[in-house]
């Protein structure tokens, strides 16, 4: 593996610094560099992510991503940067007069299902595999010394109101993923997945619709069954959003909720049924001396209980200059927040 990092690593100096590629009148580098910096709970943290890619010319692109830049800023330490990931992709048919496909060596980015199948380890991969109204996806890689995870996906859509995608992955055990999309309508949208372990037999099984009853209203309905110990190896339930897991151990039952949009107010709510919560968040844009912020609340009332398990208040502001300020108050803990976050693309 040290040998496959070390030839990127170069693979990728090569080119970047050669007098040909400084050369080249198509050579485009670009990247996205993103920090936050946040006070909550009385503590100062901070989380930056670096990632940078170049085209090389033709359908040829390389990359990397860059970790170790977070810390809290009451240690003195700080992090240790390191490259997390670099790999060569290249779109393009395999042989003359074949189909187009997506061919990536060294960090991977595959993301399946959040379920089963998100990795990033070193290997490759090939996608994008289009035959008629079917996709394919593959993928080897290496994580550690001794262990491997390999997986594929298929997937279909016979009709633009229709779509499937099934996924394995061989890692520890077999997982398996079953996803499903259905528009039977403009105003209304169903959507299923079926995950499961083969060794540990845990599944997690979940079904929702949302139908646009009116044109500022939507209402919704769901049904969870996840294993207590659903966890498979390579599942992010909090991928790309924290804030909103893809699935939840233990969760079995119905919800339902609505949401009310009307330009600048938000006002959305969801009761799940199986412990009894109520969870709500409102959003309102308002305007001072020509400058727009959002007022939000949010929070959670237990129905078994009576009382509130959470409650929040606060203002973010996204200023001209891509910056975003936040500010806010728990009401149940008694503690404010703040948060300054900037993203740069080039």
């Amino acid at each position: 593996m040290k040998r496959i990092i070390a030839f990127l690593t170069a693979a990728v100096m090569i080119l970047v610094l050669s007098p040909v590629a400084n050369a080249a009148p198509d050579l485009d580098l670009g990247g996205d560099f993103k920090t936050k910096i946040v006070y909550e709970k009385e503590k100062l943290t901070g989380k930056s992510e670096l990632s940078l890619e170049t085209l090389m010319g033709g359908d040829l692109k390389a990359g990397l991503a860059i970790t170790g830049l977070n810390r809290n800023f009451d240690d003195k330490n700080g992090g240790i940067l390191s490259v997390d990931k670099m790999w060569l992709e290249t779109n393009g048919p395999l042989f003359p007069g074949t189909s187009s496909l997506v061919t990536r060596i060294g960090g991977l980015g595959i993301a399946y299902s959040p379920y089963t199948a998100i990795v990033g380890e070193n290997g490759i991969s090939v996608d994008q595999i289009n035959l008629g109204p079917a996709s394919l996806g593959a993928f080897y890689a290496w994580d550690g010394p001794t262990s491997t995870v390999q997986g594929a996906r298929l997937s279909l859509s016979p009709v633009d109101a229709l779509k499937i995608q099934g996924s394995m992955v061989k890692a520890d055990q077999m997982y398996y993923d079953v996803q499903a999309q259905i528009i039977p309508a403009d105003f209304m949208r169903l959507t299923g997945v079926y995950a499961t372990e083969e060794t540990d037999k845990e599944h997690a099984l979940k079904v929702d619709a949302a139908v646009q009853v009116l044109r500022d209203l939507q209402i919704r309905a769901g049904y969870r069954d996840i294993t207590a110990n659903f966890s498979p190896k390579y599942g992010d339930p909090n991928y790309k959003d924290p804030k909103v897991p893809y699935y939840v151990p233990g969760q079995k039952g119905l919800l339902a909720g609505a949401t009310f949009k009307q330009p600048g107010l938000t006002v959305e709510g969801t009761y799940t049924f199986f412990n009894d919560q109520f969870k709500f968040e409102a959003t309102r844009t308002l305007g001072l001396g020509g400058i727009n912020f959002d007022a939000v609340l949010e929070g959670v009332y237990r129905a078994n209980t009576s009382e509130m398990g959470s409650l929040e208040a606060g203002v973010k502001y996204k200023a001209p200059n891509g910056l975003n300020l936040e500010v806010g108050y728990d009401f149940i803990g008694q503690q404010p927040s703040a948060a300054v976050e900037l993203q740069m693309a080039f």
